[in-house]
């Protein structure tokens, strides 16, 4: 999505471009698949949040339209073996089974220490922010292991850092963790709405625009940069431009052959830039059956399918529940069969929601840390003293290569938000450069 929007902004700035891609598509984390009655669904990044400006207005300009995610009735939550439904926001207000008013309360604090830690962060460039080397020296799990005794407080956020981050909170650094939350707030709603026909058709929609420019099947393996331009080796073909703009993954940026070598801090840094692991379901049913119960299609717990949420069309029908796993348990997943993992998974579907989830009409998969050209989901993480270190060596151009991908963005990184960004901040260093 973010090399597409630098060349597609490059070219309305009257440049010439040729977009080397590797797979058979375009899209990168961006990919849908049609589902019965019309439906379709994400297999990767769903959802926008309504002050996401950039990519409601490349949506809008595409003739993509959304509609606001469906969040009426009640979320189940599943926590050390008891299971329950709430009202509003998580954590929850009220005791839940397992849980008391104590440990509620507990929860709140934690959080709101973590969300004030964040708006401390200086977002553009988070190794300058106050402490950062004491937050930077530890991981997720540690700072927990410090700031409360409450099992379930450590709970909730973790839970939030699988979820936004794909991550182990035991191996993420907390000064990456609290840069990520500033840079895509929760209080803007990330999650507030999902495209007509999925997010993966944006990408479909730019590469017709973009037409011959595109070529598929080419992944690079050596960039060799000249005084008055760059080369690029792609199978048996070599491209030669102006510039390079590089829009994976850094550490499959990383894999990439350069000449003469990238500096040292650059290529150290994508050595400590994985992705996270996650692994995406999606059981889709005739309608939305539980609405009608009441139910949100929302759910969180401490099993392995750590979050559901309700993925159908305004109409409900087909009615379609979407379902993570993350960090340990999708590792620990990839293992067993495709049909011991939809066994699993769909059994602890069937816990939070009743026996009506035991056969969906279709059920899918997208193992992403199988994707040999993403390497897993969502986005990249950093383990400690690794911003700290690298952070500036991330973004600086080398001179005629710049670096384009959500993980890029200051702003919104991991969303589709930040990977347009990300783009378009690219393109616009090319044109501003000598």
């Amino acid at each position: 999505m973010s090399g597409l929007c630098s060349a597609r902004e490059l070219v309305q700035l009257g440049k010439d471009v040729v977009i080397l891609e590797a797979r058979d598509r375009v899209g990168g984390r961006m990919l849908r698949k049609s589902v019965i009655d019309g439906g379709w669904i994400d297999l990767g990044g769903q959802w926008i949040g309504p002050t996401q400006a950039n990519i409601l207005s490349l949506a809008k300009s595409l003739g993509v339209k959304y509609f606001d995610s469906y969040d009426a009735g009640r979320t189940v939550i599943s926590y050390r073996g008891a299971l329950t439904t709430i009202d509003g926001p998580f954590p929850p207000d009220a005791a839940i089974p397992t849980v008391t008013t104590d440990g509620i309360d507990e929860a709140h604090r934690v959080w709101e220490r973590f969300r004030s830690l964040a708006a401390t962060v200086n977002v553009e460039r988070p190794w300058l922010t106050t402490d950062s080397a004491d937050f930077d020296a530890q991981t997720v799990t540690s700072w927990l292991a410090t700031a409360t005794n409450s099992d379930f407080a450590r709970f909730c956020v973790s839970n939030w850092v699988l979820n936004q981050e794909g991550a182990d909170p035991g191996a993420t650094s907390m000064l990456f963790a609290i840069a990520s939350y500033a840079a895509g707030p929760d209080e803007d709603e990330p999650e507030h709405s999902l495209f007509d026909g999925a997010a993966g058709q944006i990408p479909e929609r730019i590469a017709e625009e973009l037409g011959d420019r595109i070529v598929l099947g080419k992944p690079v393996t050596r960039i060799t940069q000249q005084a008055d331009g760059v080369t690029v080796a792609a199978g048996d073909q070599e491209y030669c431009a102006e510039f390079v703009i590089v829009a994976v993954p850094p550490h499959l940026a990383g894999a990439i052959d350069y000449y003469p070598p990238l500096p040292a801090p650059r290529m150290q840094f994508t050595q400590r830039a994985p992705m996270g692991s996650v692994i995406k379901y999606a059981a889709v049913y005739p309608t939305a059956w539980w609405r009608a119960k009441g139910l949100s299609g929302a759910s969180i717990s401490d099993g392995d399918v750590l979050l559901t949420a309700d993925s159908s069309p305004p109409s409900g029908i087909p009615g379609i529940l979407t379902g993570f796993v993350a960090g340990a348990a999708a590792v620990r997943l990839t293992y067993q069969s495709e049909n011991a993992r939809r066994h699993h998974v769909v059994s602890e579907i069937v816990t939070y929601f009743g026996e009506d989830a035991r056969h969906p009409v279709e059920f899918i998969e997208m193992n992403w840390l199988g994707e040999k050209w993403t390497g897993g989901a969502y986005n990249a993480v950093l383990a400690p003293n690794t911003l700290t270190t690298y952070g500036p060596a991330m973004t600086e151009p080398v001179g005629r290569i710049h670096w384009a991908g959500t993980e890029m963005s200051a702003k919104w990184t991991g969303y589709f938000e930040g990977a347009v960004l990300a783009g378009y901040t690219a393109a616009h260093a090319v044109l501003g450069s000598p």
